[in-house]
């Protein structure tokens, strides 16, 4: 991409989701998989056919990523379990077990260690109440950060050197060193620091280019910025204020894909933006990555 960048994001599912969050293309299945945290549901949506497909639960599920065997790994209330969507089978793994009522899980990913990076928080954002844990394929934990207020955003560079991370309470992106031998991080710093008046940031996902998405709640929009030099370099316009995050997806990967959120919206704001809490997307000129898959060892 080269010259700065305004576009519009196009309404592609009105799901109404409480807190959509945590968009992820499943490339092998060409299907996409997102969560509706406070809305205690996990949805898919299959381009090809245009189906989309909902299943709710008992507790909030923070993140959802395709496994190897094509269940699911979500990162629910109470600890992380698989899901066959096949059978709606839920096998509790026995990881990551919460039972504090005001802590939730919040933004999970796999990195190129193979490993499920995942957040918590206090569900009603109290600071310092949260955590980023790092989960291998034995099934092993590992703090990664600490006193975390808002864990969200998570991505890895091309070459798998630097692992950026924000912690939305904070308005600020972080990189680290990231070790992809043993799967460490070290020596954290904050390259963007985020004006308050664009929203926070929330999650986000990485091009081809290293360059980073940005969903902003608050902001309407999602921003491309250069993790370099702090610059934005585009903006996606969304009719919805808080924009929660973004992934690339399709057949080619250079469609984003866009979840909302209709919490914490005033009357006057739903009034304004009815479609908050739906799915979004736009084409795009720059492609993203494929995403890695967990797979547990037996």
């Amino acid at each position: 991409m080269s010259a700065f960048m305004v576009r519009k994001a196009n309404l592609l599912h009105d799901t109404k989701s409480i807190l959509g969050e945590g968009p992820v293309w499943d490339h092998r299945a060409q299907r996409l998989f997102w969560v509706d945290i406070e809305g205690y549901g996990l949805h898919q949506y299959d381009p090809s056919t245009e189906k989309y497909e909902t299943w709710h639960f008992d507790e909030m599920i923070g993140a959802a990523v395709p496994a190897e065997d094509g269940k699911l790994l979500l990162a629910m209330e109470k600890g992380l379990a698989l899901f066959d969507m096949k059978t709606a089978e839920v096998s509790r793994l026995r990881i990551l077990e919460n039972s504090d009522d005001h802590i939730r899980f919040n933004d999970g990913k796999i990195g190129p260690d193979g490993a499920f990076w995942i957040g918590t928080m206090d569900k009603n954002c109290a600071p310092k109440a949260g955590n980023l844990f790092r989960v291998t394929p034995a099934l092993q934990t590992s703090l990664q950060v600490s006193d975390t207020s808002i864990s969200n955003g998570l991505a890895w560079t091309s070459d798998y050197k630097i692992f950026y991370y924000i912690d939305s309470a904070s308005y600020s992106i972080q990189a680290f060193h990231f070790n992809l031998k043993n799967g460490t991080i070290t020596n954290g710093k904050t390259i963007v620091k985020v004006p308050e008046t664009y929203g926070s940031p929330d999650g986000m996902c990485i091009d081809e280019e290293d360059m980073l998405w940005v969903a902003h709640w608050g902001g309407n929009c999602v921003r491309r910025w250069n993790p370099k030099t702090g610059a934005v370099l585009a903006t996606i316009e969304v009719p919805a204020p808080h924009v929660t995050s973004c992934c690339f997806g399709g057949k080619h990967l250079n469609t984003l894909y866009i979840t909302t959120a209709r919490s914490g919206l005033t009357p006057e704001q739903h009034k304004a933006f009815p479609k908050s809490g739906g799915l979004f997307s736009t084409e795009l000129d720059v492609k993203g990555t494929p995403i890695r898959y967990f797979n547990p060892e037996s």
